[in-house]
């Protein structure tokens, strides 16, 4: 069991006394910068190898973009510990690594909820994002793209959390007070990230922002990724498989509308996962408040170096 006590909350963990506070700003840019060099590679070298038809995306396509944002992961780890002086894992949680207990559980939870949300669509016959269908036949490279999602779309979801909930939340939260402000400026950050109007329409942006807002509620409430990252991963699995078995792989991923009903059922499953999250949390007591060190000790930044 794991005990809340007084110490720095989640979003607050960046900032020490061993690095200037704006070196959060080049931090972020940092990670920015170098994600788009290692995503113009990665594309790029698939791309050079096979190049799918407009509108369509390949197994192998779908690879490179995960890979392409799997590359969060270490970026940020990598960053906040040698420019930040961050303790390892503060990214992950205030205990200083994933609760993969708790991991769990939120993942049972975030799949039975998808499962329930593609049923009430399916049989409900809700209308659907801008390319997507309820059925059809199945993608020509339907199990490769099953086992590409199965394997990757956990990670590249962690990635997304890693970079947005995880350091960019923690760089606001070093300059910043409140915790609700640092919650809004990411959300809208990661709003952006996925599309604006006109190139998305109000309602998708109202619905990927809301999912924002919700993960990043968890994150403070809960002191780590682990709510996030289950329910990212839990959506994008059950997203790609669906597409794969209705051959809509290339809109879901370059969705850019959505219709209302469709919105409003999505942010009632965001705001039903995020309730019952916060229950599991309060039932496992997971910390929310640091009381590691904040900084690497100096003995073993030698080692580290």
């Amino acid at each position: 069991m794991e005990r809340a006590d007084a110490g720095p909350p989640y979003q607050r963990l960046l900032r020490n006394s061993d690095a200037p506070r704006g070196f959060v700003v080049i931090g972020a840019f940092t990670i920015l910068v170098a994600w788009m060099i290692a995503s113009l590679i990665i594309l790029g070298f698939q791309q050079g190898i096979r190049k799918d038809p407009d509108g369509t995306v390949s197994w192998f396509g779908l690879l490179a973009t995960n890979l392409s944002l799997i590359v969060l992961i270490p970026l940020s780890m990598l960053v906040a510990r040698k420019l930040n002086r961050q303790s390892p894992g503060l990214l992950s949680s205030v205990v200083g690594r994933l609760r993969w207990r708790a991991l769990a559980w939120f993942a049972v939870v975030a799949v039975a909820l998808e499962l329930v949300m593609l049923a009430v669509i399916q049989f409900g016959g809700i209308e659907l994002a801008g390319g997507e269908r309820h059925g059809g036949g199945a993608a020509p490279d339907a199990v490769a793209v099953i086992a590409v999602t199965l394997l990757t779309s956990t990670f590249q979801a962690a990635g997304e959390e890693y970079f947005f909930r995880g350091y960019l939340l923690q760089a606001v939260g070093a300059l910043v007070r409140s915790s609700m402000v640092a919650i809004l400026v990411t959300t809208l950050v990661f709003t952006m990230a996925h599309g604006v109007w006109p190139w998305q329409s109000p309602a998708l942006f109202l619905d990927r922002f809301a999912f924002g807002l919700v993960a990043a509620l968890l994150v403070v409430r809960t002191g780590g990724l682990e709510a996030s990252i289950a329910a990212h991963a839990a959506n994008n699995v059950v997203t790609f498989v669906f597409a794969a078995l209705t051959n809509s792989v290339g809109a879901s991923l370059g969705v850019q509308d959505a219709p209302w009903g469709l919105v409003v059922l999505d942010v009632a499953k965001f705001v039903a996962f995020g309730a019952v999250a916060l229950w599991v949390a309060r039932r496992m007591k997971l910390a929310t408040v640091c009381e590691l060190p904040l900084t690497v000790a100096p003995t073993d930044r030698k080692r580290l170096v």
